[in-house]
């Protein structure tokens, strides 16, 4: 604490040479950290406005099979269903007409196994042909072949007797649309899904991009996102989709960025900063990290630590500097060491009177 007491330097001054040595002690090292400074390609970063949709690739669309009144709704928008939970009951006159021929298709199979014995038995006692029984069995093939295809209709589209038949989820995920109430009539022929059912597993960070910089983008550029729900937080993936496409309104391009959300962190309709890394240039400078420079009579300075442990300041040129990294021209070389935490404290005490 003795060095955070002795922060006494004015900003307009220039630092002064340090009258006495400091060095990494133990508990300076409970509040500094150190980072060795590393050779990087000179990259730049772009930052993009973005908001967060769902993955398509995950979003079920659940329409009405048939027409008639719905009865029961089990679902709402917001709601956690999983595959075959049942979203909603519906009564419907096509499934009274199924029903009635499943019962139809029922005693045709009664009728066709009763007239293959009587006709097996007459072919017994000498008064029916082989004729006589190969007919009777193609009429018991074709019975049971209706027979199992109403109870298939029955059993895709959930139809639970009594004129009713049950929507079901075909997936598991989120309610995120929902476009129907009890008692609503739905027409048979009806274009608008009644349910829109999605994944939060993974979800779609779309970004627009200004024509000026389409040039600065490529797929499987890495790229960070924050949003204003989580401040500090930052998402990180990979640029996988440019949309090689401008709108024609904001003349903008879309990218897209696949992120995990396995714990839904992630809201559709998030708005979120998208900065994409992209490259500047072929050349190699030393890269830090961005809080180890100290800004000071408008020149820059790192504090270095050497092998003794010695902490000494330096000045540097900066060539770039972003948001989390900057790269220097000059000042200090791959391999040497630098406080990137509380740095300025340090700071402040070398250059203390």
């Amino acid at each position: 604490m003795a060095f955070v007491s002795a922060c006494t330097s004015s900003p307009s001054e220039a630092p002064k040479a340090s009258s006495h040595e400091m060095f990494l002690t133990d508990s300076l090292k409970k509040v500094v950290s150190v980072d060795t400074v590393q050779l990087h390609e000179v990259t730049d970063e772009l930052t993009l406005n973005g908001r967060v949709t769902f993955n398509q690739e995950q979003v079920a669309r659940v329409f009405p099979i048939f027409g008639g009144t719905v009865t029961e709704v089990h679902a709402e928008i917001g709601d956690h269903v999983r595959k075959g939970d049942i979203l909603a009951t519906i009564r419907s006159g096509e499934v009274a007409d199924y029903e009635k021929q499943g019962k139809e298709a029922e005693q045709q199979l009664i009728i066709a196994r009763r007239n293959l014995q009587s006709v097996q038995d007459m072919y017994t006692s000498g008064m029916a042909s082989e004729r006589d029984i190969l007919q009777a069995k193609q009429e018991l093939s074709n019975a049971e072949a209706e027979a199992k295809r109403i109870s298939e209709i029955f059993s895709i589209y959930h139809i639970s007797g009594k004129s009713l038949y049950q929507v079901k989820a075909p997936v598991s995920g989120f309610i995120v649309e929902k476009n129907i109430n009890k008692e609503m009539q739905l027409r048979s022929d009806q274009n608008d899904e009644i349910f829109i059912i999605s994944g939060l597993e993974n979800v779609w960070v779309m970004a627009d991009v200004y024509e000026s910089d389409i040039s600065k983008v490529r797929e499987g550029a890495p790229v960070r996102i924050t949003t204003l729900a989580y401040p500090g937080r930052e998402f990180t993936g990979h640029m996988d989709k440019v949309y090689h496409m401008l709108n024609e309104e904001s003349k903008t391009m879309n990218v897209r960025v696949k992120l995990s959300n396995n714990d839904y962190l992630l809201k559709p309709g998030m708005f979120t900063n998208v900065y994409v890394q992209c490259k500047a240039s072929d050349n190699e400078l030393p890269r830090i990290d961005s809080h180890a420079l100290i800004f000071e009579g408008g020149k820059n300075y790192v504090v270095t630590v050497d092998a003794d442990g010695r902490l000494a300041v330096k000045e540097v040129d900066v060539y770039k500097q972003l948001s989390r990294d900057s790269f220097l021209s000059s000042g200090v070389s791959a391999g040497e060491r630098i406080l990137n935490k509380n740095a300025l404290l340090v700071y402040n005490a070398l250059n203390a009177d």
